[in-house]
């Protein structure tokens, strides 16, 4: 499936003011909330899961994106929230990077779902390890301009 569908338009904040990591996985939680894709009920318990699953190892994966994930039993579909920190913000990154895109992930805990969830991981990381199509991810600045890049890509090679 391609990267779109899981993407929340309402959920793409493109110019976040964050103190902190944590600070910004809570804003992208709220904002997929408010969008009405995740329980507002379920906000403290999903992030309680994603924080967790931070703490277990950085999801800074390097050239200044970090991509937060978690799956939790809150949910019943994937939904990628995106933020973009124009300063950066420090992310413990594998390369020290500060990271200015983030690309949360929210998945169903069900292990029907545990494949499609790896799959979203791979094609965000492919387009990471481009370093083209990274400085593209880099270079959007609106939620429109998110979306158009996503969709482009997914009818490429990176879907």
């Amino acid at each position: 499936m391609p990267l779109l569908d899981y993407c929340v338009s309402g959920a793409i904040l493109s110019d976040m003011e964050v103190s902190d990591k944590e600070d910004a996985i809570r804003q992208l939680i709220a904002a997929l909330a408010e969008s009405g894709k995740i329980p507002s009920s379920k906000v403290r318990s999903i992030t309680n899961d994603v924080l967790g699953r931070e703490r277990q190892a950085t999801t800074g994966i390097g050239q200044g994106v970090g991509v937060p994930h978690a799956r939790t039993k809150h949910v019943s579909e994937i939904r990628i929230a995106i933020g973009k920190v124009a300063s950066g913000l420090d992310f413990e990154a594998v390369d020290g990077e500060r990271v200015r895109v983030i690309m949360l992930i929210i998945s169903p805990a069900i292990q029907a779902k545990a494949e499609e969830h790896l799959q979203v991981m791979k094609s965000i990381v492919k387009i990471v390890r481009d370093p083209y199509q990274c400085k593209r991810l880099h270079g959007c600045t609106t939620p429109e301009s998110f979306l158009d890049l996503l969709a482009e890509l997914d009818r490429g090679a990176y879907a």
